[in-house]
C-alpha cells in the first residue's frame, strides 16, 4: 500500500513547481508527525496520504533538477544550434553496435566549439553513423566525439511514443549525431569499480561469441544472459512481441534466481554459515545486476531476493507481495520517475499477478502431467495482470502467449543455463565450453521456433485501441475479487466483462458535421487523417522512414488512430511510392480493416512498392489506380483528383506523379499537394484553396510564384522533419509566402496540426 501511494504521488507530481513540492512535502511531514498519536483507522490514510506527497515532491525534484542541468539548459537556450561540438566523458554503458548504427551513452564533462571549452555536465545520447571500423568503448572509458548535439524530442503527434518523456527518466539531457565512427575517439580506458564490471561482460561476451554460432540464436544468448540485445534484430523481437513471449528476452527475476540459487547451493555444499552465505549471495547478486545493466525487473529481483535472504538469517517469516513493495518503494524512492516506465510496470504488474492471482487460479485447476496446471495458472495470471497494461501501451493482445509460454519458458531457461556456463567457462576448457554452447544453440533455435506460429496465423496478435479509465477501473475491480476466496466466482464474471470492456470500451468519435484533416508530424515524410462529417476515417500517405530505423506506420500513425478509437480505415490514398509517403502503409493494412486503396499510375519498375503491394494482398481492401477527373463524395464532401493528368505509365516513381486532392465543405477547400514539383504545379487545374498542404516538404523545386498566386491560400501546412537533412523547408518558399502574408504551421516545429471545418469557418490546433 506504501509502495502504491509513493507511485501514484510520483506519477502525479512530476509537473509540480519546486515551491508547490515543497509546500506538500511540509504537509506529508505534518501527517506523519501527528499519525502516531491517531486512531489507526485515521493513522493509516494519513500515512498513505503522506507516502503520495513525498512521491510528489519527489518526481518534481527529480525533474526540476534535470532541467537545471548545465547541458540542457545550454540546448533550451540555442547555445549549441546548428553546430558540431567536442564532447569529452565518461560512457555510462558499453556501446551498442547494431549494424545500422552505433550508439553510445556518455556522462559528459565538457563541450568544445567555436574554440571555447566550456564544463557542461550531463548525459548524452549519440548515434553513429558510418561503416568505418568501431573501436571498443565499455562502460567507464573516457570519450571523445564530434557530434550535433539537440534537444530530446519525438513525434509531436497524440498516442505516439513519448520520447522526451523517456529521455527524462533515462537521465538523458541530448542526443546526439556523429557522421562516422572516425569521429569518435577512446582517449583512456576506464578504471574503478565499473570499468571492472565492463572487462567481465566484455569477456563474457567474447566467451558466448566464441562458443554459439553466429546468427539469430546467438543473439538471443546473448540478450538472456548478459542483456546485450544487439544481437536481436527488429524482426526477431517483434515475432516474441506478438507471441506473448517477449519477456523471455529481456533479463528479470528468472536470472537473478539462478545465480543466488547456484552461489547458495554451492557455499552450502561448502558448509559456510547462514549468514556470510547471505551475505555472499547478496554481494553476488548485486554484481550480477550491475553487470547486466541494472534494469528495473533486474534491480526489482536483486532488492527481493537480497531482503528474503537476509530476513531468513533474522528468522522472518518472508510476505512475497510485501517483498514486492518493498522493492517498488525502495526503486520509487531512489529514482521517482521510474514508476512511469513501462519496464517498471510491466515487471511489478506480472509478478503482482503471479502472486496473489496463481493460488486461486491453481485451486480450481484440474492436475495435469508434468504439473502443467502450474504453468497454465502462472501464465493467466500473468497476462490478465499485464493486460491494461499491454492495451494501454502498445495497443495489442497476446491470447496465444497462454500456450506458447509453456514451451517459451522452460527452453528459456534452458538458454539461460547453458549461456551461463558457457560464459563463466575459460577458453582452456575446451571440453565444457564447447557442449555448452551447442546446447545454448539448439534451445535458442527451438525458443525462435516456439513463437513462429503466430507467423502463421497472424490472427493470434490482436490490435486495439487503448482501454478507458472506466473499463481498467471495471477489469482491476474484477482482478481483486480473483485474489479473495470468498469472491471467486463473482471476479470471474466481473474480470470478463472487464476484459470486454478493456477491448470495446473506446469507441471511434461520432459523425459531428464537421471535416477534420490532421496532418501528423511523422518526421521527413506525409501522413494526413482525414475524418468525414459521419465520422469515418481515410488515410492520405502513412509516413516512413529513409533509413528504415522507424515503421513510422507503427510507431505514430497507427497510435494516432488508437488514441480516437478507430478500427476501420474506410480508404487509404498513396500519393506516390517512395518511402517517405509509402514507408508506413504496409502496417496500416495489417493492422486496420481498410476497405479502398487508390494510387496513382504505377511505375513499370515497381521494386520500391514491393512491401505495399504483398501487404495489399494480404488486406481486404479494394485496389482503384485514379487519376485527374475522378470525383467522390466522402460523407457530404467534394473530393476531386486534380492530378496526374494523362500519360504514359512512368518508369520509375516520380514527384510529378504524385496524386493531387481537393477537399471541398461549403466555402473551404483543403489542397492536397503531395509531392509535386514546379511542372506538376503549373499542370494543375486552376483554383483557389482555403488550405495548401504545402507541396514536397516546402523544397524549393516547389511552391512557385505562380501556383500561390493562382491558389491564394488563406493558410499553408508544411509537413517536415525536424532539422531535415535536405533543408525543408527551404527559405526561399518560407519567404513566397510570408511576402503574400500566408500564415504557414510546421509540423517539424508545431507537431501535428488539425484542421477543422463546418464549411463556414475554419478552426486550427496545433500539438504544441
Amino acid at each position: 500500500m506504501l509502495a502504491a501511494a509513493l507511485g501514484a504521488g510520483a506519477l502525479a507530481g512530476a509537473a509540480l513547481d519546486p515551491g508547490v513540492a515543497a509546500a506538500v512535502l511540509g504537509g506529508a511531514a505534518l501527517l506523519l508527525a501527528l499519525a502516531p498519536a491517531a486512531p489507526v483507522r485515521t493513522a493509516v490514510p494519513a500515512v498513505l496520504a503522506a507516502a503520495a506527497a513525498i512521491g510528489a515532491a519527489g518526481a518534481a525534484a527529480e525533474a526540476a533538477a534535470y532541467d537545471r542541468g548545465p547541458l540542457r539548459r545550454a540546448l533550451v537556450a540555442g547555445e549549441l544550434d546548428g553546430i558540431a561540438v567536442r564532447v569529452l566523458g565518461t560512457a555510462a554503458e558499453d556501446a551498442r553496435d547494431a549494424a545500422d548504427r552505433w550508439t553510445l551513452v556518455l556522462d559528459v564533462h565538457a563541450v568544445e566549439g567555436r574554440g571555447v571549452s566550456r564544463p557542461l555536465a550531463g548525459r548524452v545520447r549519440i548515434d553513429v553513423r558510418g561503416t568505418a571500423p568501431r573501436r571498443a568503448v565499455v562502460q567507464g572509458d573516457e570519450v571523445a566525439a564530434w557530434a550535433e548535439l539537440f534537444e530530446p524530442r519525438g513525434y509531436g503527434t497524440p498516442g505516439a511514443f513519448d520520447t522526451a518523456g523517456a529521455a527524462r527518466r533515462d537521465g538523458v539531457h541530448a542526443f546526439g549525431a556523429s557522421k562516422s565512427p572516425r569521429l569518435v575517439e577512446r582517449v583512456a580506458a576506464g578504471r574503478g569499480w565499473r570499468a571492472l564490471v565492463a572487462r567481465v561482460r566484455e569477456t563474457a561476451r567474447a566467451r558466448i561469441r566464441r562458443a554459439v554460432l553466429p546468427g539469430r540464436e546467438q543473439g538471443l544468448v546473448r540478450a538472456m544472459v548478459l542483456g546485450d540485445r544487439t544481437g536481436v534484430d527488429r524482426e526477431t523481437a517483434e515475432q516474441f512481441r506478438a507471441a506473448g513471449t517477449y519477456h523471455v528476452l529481456a533479463l528479470s527475476g528468472a536470472q537473478v534466481a539462478l545465480v543466488a540459487a547456484l552461489l547458495s547451493a554451492a557455499l552450502r555444499r561448502l558448509e559456510v554459515p547462514r549468514t556470510p552465505r547471505a551475505l555472499a549471495v547478496c554481494a553476488a547478486v548485486a554484481f550480477y545486476a550491475e553487470l547486466v545493466g541494472g534494469d528495473v525487473p533486474v534491480a526489482r529481483a536483486a532488492w527481493m531476493a537480497s531482503v528474503l535472504l537476509l530476513g531468513r538469517c533474522l528468522d522472518l517469516d518472508a510476505d512475497l507481495a510485501n517483498l514486492l513493495g518493498l522493492a517498488a518503494l525502495l526503486l520509487i524512492a531512489h529514482r521517482p520517475s521510474a514508476v512511469a516506465d513501462v519496464g517498471f510496470q510491466l515487471s511489478f504488474a506480472a509478478t503482482l499477478g503471479l502472486l496473489v492471482l496463481t493460488p486461486g487460479l491453481l485451486r480450481r485447476a484440474r492436475a495435469l502431467p508434468l504439473r502443467l496446471e502450474l504453468a497454465l495458472a502462472g501464465s493467466l495470471a500473468a497476462q490478465l495482470a499485464l493486460a491494461p497494461l499491454l492495451l494501454g501501451h502498445f495497443n495489442r493482445l497476446a491470447p496465444a502467449a497462454l500456450l506458447l509460454n509453456l514451451a517459451a519458458v522452460p527452453l528459456s531457461a534452458a538458454v539461460l543455463l547453458a549461456g551461463t556456463l558457457t560464459a563463466v567457462c575459460p577458453p582452456s576448457w575446451t571440453a565444457a565450453a564447447g557442449p555448452a554452447g551447442d546446447l545454448a544453440w539448439i534451445a535458442a533455435h527451438a525458443l525462435l521456433r516456439s513463437a513462429e506460429p503466430v507467423r502463421w496465423l497472424p490472427a493470434l496478435d490482436l490490435r486495439w485501441p487503448g482501454p478507458t479509465a472506466w473499463a481498467v477501473a471495471v477489469f482491476g475491480s474484477g482482478l481483486v475479487l480473483l485474489a479473495t476466496e470468498r469472491w471467486f466466482r463473482k471476479g470471474l464474471a466481473v474480470t470478463a466483462i472487464g476484459l470486454v470492456a478493456l477491448v470495446h470500451g473506446r469507441r471511434p468519435p461520432g459523425a459531428d458535421g464537421r471535416l477534420h484533416v490532421a496532418v501528423l508530424d511523422v518526421g521527413q515524410g506525409d501522413a494526413i487523417v482525414i475524418r468525414t462529417p459521419a465520422g469515418r476515417v481515410w488515410i492520405v500517405d502513412g509516413g516512413g522512414a529513409f533509413d528504415g530505423r522507424v515503421d513510422v506506420g507503427e510507431a505514430v500513425v497507427a497510435p494516432y488512430l488508437w488514441s480516437l478509437g478507430v478500427r476501420r480505415i474506410e480508404g487509404i490514398v498513396l500519393t506516390h511510392a517512395h518511402p517517405d509517403h509509402a514507408g508506413g502503409l504496409p502496417f496500416l493494412l495489417r493492422a486496420f480493416e481498410v476497405g479502398a486503396f487508390w494510387d496513382g499510375p504505377r511505375p513499370r519498375s515497381d521494386q520500391a512498392c514491393g512491401p505495399l503491394d504483398a501487404a495489399l494482398a494480404r488486406s481486404q481492401a479494394t485496389p482503384r489506380a485514379v487519376g485527374r477527373g475522378v470525383r467522390e463524395s466522402w460523407d457530404g464532401v467534394s473530393v476531386e483528383v486534380l492530378g496526374p493528368g494523362p500519360g504514359p505509365r512512368p518508369w520509375r516513381v516520380r514527384n510529378d506523379d504524385s496524386v493531387v486532392l481537393r477537399l471541398s465543405l461549403g466555402r473551404v477547400r483543403v489542397l492536397l499537394t503531395g509531392d509535386i514539383e514546379a511542372a506538376g504545379e503549373a499542370a494543375l487545374p486552376p483554383g483557389p484553396a482555403t488550405v495548401l498542404k504545402v507541396a514536397h516538404h516546402g523544397s524549393r523545386s516547389s511552391s512557385t510564384s505562380s501556383f500561390l498566386d493562382a491558389v491564394r491560400p488563406a493558410l499553408a501546412v508544411v509537413s517536415a522533419g525536424r532539422k531535415s537533412p535536405f533543408g525543408h523547408p527551404h527559405p526561399d518558399v518560407l519567404e513566397r509566402h510570408r511576402q503574400r502574408r500566408v500564415p504557414l504551421v510546421r509540423t517539424d516545429r508545431h507537431g501535428t496540426v488539425t484542421l477543422s471545418t463546418d464549411g463556414a469557418t475554419l478552426a486550427v490546433r496545433t500539438w504544441h
